[in-house]
């Protein structure tokens, strides 16, 4: 495997890729160092279970807004040999990956970093310049994923569904996590000077007007790209994987099927206003896409998704996510990458075999401007190599053990 020590000695692989070429991790989960190249669209992490595949998904994820695939406290995924080390110094994680985008090399950094007062933050470097919000992460890369623990996505509450479906709007609207960004510090900001009792009647207007116009378009964009996914998806006979019909429901999204856009803003102001002396006792807002739920019907079974069997609900989850990756090739404008932890070990072989015919297209040759802006790349990791053996020819096969990569020829 090609160890790359610098952006000066970096190589670009001959056939321009899509995603990620270069990823470093420092003191990440169980790897104290990694620098590895990347040569394909296509990547299967093969190993024993606790060898750290999942660690290097979960890394990648941090390319993104929010706490990662696992989503948990930021200091959790420092190395515990540091962690446990008594330092002057809190210890920190860092990761950093070069991105091909058209020829061009665009490097994304992001690092565990604390505030004055021993906050956890995470700070993120864009082309070397630190960024102002994680948000600005979603211009340049867009990525989502599929893990066991989701197979639990219909049975839990609305915040993991939620969460779900807003990443999937990152993808083909880098503008969708700024306004959750905006959401959320206008409607904190309304909490707090609800709950002291005494604030200016117009200040908390005018949040509640931007919580309204912020919330209607985070509404608007969910249900476009819940719109995308039905249309999106295989409608043969023959397909193995289910049609599905998929919507956002709650009250903002009420307003917006008899009234415009503009129409449900005013409506969603005058009822922020109307429920201030609850939203003073309970904290947050009654109201708003924060309660809203992403709602999954299995088609042929006639049953939301929430009352299907195990199966059928993992099932309806690759759909959705299959259904995603023909969305992404046509409305995303920023690399794509799609995560898939132990993903293959639960399908049977027909299954495995239209997941990868859909998800890995092989690229024979230098890349148009048009197969570029649709291409993916996609990560996937499993115990045992010979469930992708029908990716030979395309992808790159790294053997994860003791926190190292091997290549696998």
């Amino acid at each position: 495997m090609q160890k790359v020590n610098s952006k000066e000695s970096y190589q670009p692989f001959p056939y321009p890729l899509n995603g990620l070429s270069r990823l470093v991790l420092h003191q990440f989960r169980n790897y104290q160092s990694l620098d590895v190249s990347l040569q394909r669209d296509c990547i299967v992490l093969t190993g024993a279970n606790g060898a750290g595949k999942t660690n290097i998904l979960e890394a990648i994820s941090f390319l993104s807004p929010g706490r990662g695939l696992r989503s948990i406290k930021l200091s959790q995924v420092t190395n515990l040999k540091i962690l446990n080390q008594k330092v002057p110094v809190p210890p920190s994680w860092a990761i950093a990956a070069t991105i091909e985008r058209e020829n061009d090399l665009i490097e994304l950094g992001t690092r565990l970093d604390y505030t004055a007062t021993g906050s956890e933050r995470r700070l993120v470097k864009i082309n070397g310049q630190v960024a102002k919000s994680q948000a600005l992460l979603t211009n340049w890369i867009s990525i989502t994923w599929v893990t066991p623990q989701m197979d639990q996505l219909f049975l839990e509450g609305s915040s993991g569904r939620r969460k779900f479906i807003d990443r999937l709007v990152y993808a083909i609207d880098p503008l969708h996590a700024e306004r959750l960004h905006r959401y959320d510090h206008h409607m904190k900001e309304r909490a707090h000077l609800l709950r002291e009792g005494r604030y200016d009647p117009a200040w908390v207007s005018t949040l509640e007007r931007k919580l309204a116009e912020d919330g209607v378009a985070i509404t608007v964009a969910r249900q476009e790209l819940a719109e995308y996914l039905e249309n999106a998806q295989h409608t043969e006979k023959d397909y193995p994987f289910p049609q599905f019909q998929a919507e956002m429901k709650g009250e903002v999204e009420k307003w917006l099927e008899n009234h415009p856009a503009l129409a449900a803003e005013d409506i969603y102001a005058e009822k922020l206003c109307m429920v201030r002396a609850q939203d003073a006792e309970t904290g947050g807002a009654f109201v708003g896409p924060h309660r809203s739920d992403f709602c999954v019907h299995h088609l042929a079974k006639q049953l939301p998704a929430e009352v299907c069997s195990t199966g059928e609900q993992k099932m309806l989850l690759l759909a959705l996510t299959l259904a995603f990756t023909k969305v992404q090739r046509e409305y995303s404008s920023c690399p794509a990458i799609l995560l898939l932890d132990d993903v293959a070990a639960h399908l049977d072989d027909q299954h495995r075999q239209v997941l990868f015919q859909e998800i890995c297209k092989p690229v024979r040759g230098p890349m148009s401007e048009d197969s570029r802006k649709g291409h993916i790349q996609v990560w996937m990791t499993g115990t045992d190599k010979s469930m992708f053996q029908n990716l030979n020819d395309q992808a790159q096969f790294l053997t994860v053990h003791n926190a190292t990569l091997k290549e696998d020829f």
